[in-house]
């Protein structure tokens, strides 16, 4: 199986109009590929299309993270999801944003953000 590439998926996340199955399976084997501790049972696969799967993904991800979400609540509005090391530093150096169509799919992206940010050299 062909590794996912990051940055390409990013920017479908960023841009896509709907989330549709194809996406949803491309995080979840991004993620697999790349954060080994979040991968779950097959039968927990819709775990990224909630908001508070997403959520629970970054708490078992980047434990004591903090999470920044941002979104409109029109149809169609995109999201924001801002991740820090410390939710009382405005100055960490490590931090990711996502972007997406839901809650979940932005929370995705910044976990994948930051994932790619780690494999650059950025800590």
């Amino acid at each position: 199986m062909a590794e996912i590439n990051l940055k390409s998926l990013l920017v479908r996340c960023a841009t896509t109009h709907e989330v549709d199955l194809d996406l949803v399976t491309n995080i979840r084997r991004a993620l697999e590929e790349h954060v080994p501790a979040v991968a779950e049972p097959a039968d927990s696969r819709d775990a990224l299309a909630s908001t508070d799967g997403a959520l629970a993904l970054v708490a078992k991800a980047l434990p004591g993270w903090a999470v920044t979400l941002r979104g409109g609540t029109r149809p169609g509005s995109p999201w924001s999801c801002v991740l820090r090391e410390n939710e009382s530093q405005d100055d960490d150096q490590t931090i990711a944003a996502g972007r997406g169509i839901s809650p979940a799919i932005a929370i995705s992206a910044a976990v994948l953000q930051l994932v790619a940010g780690v494999e650059i050299g950025f800590h």
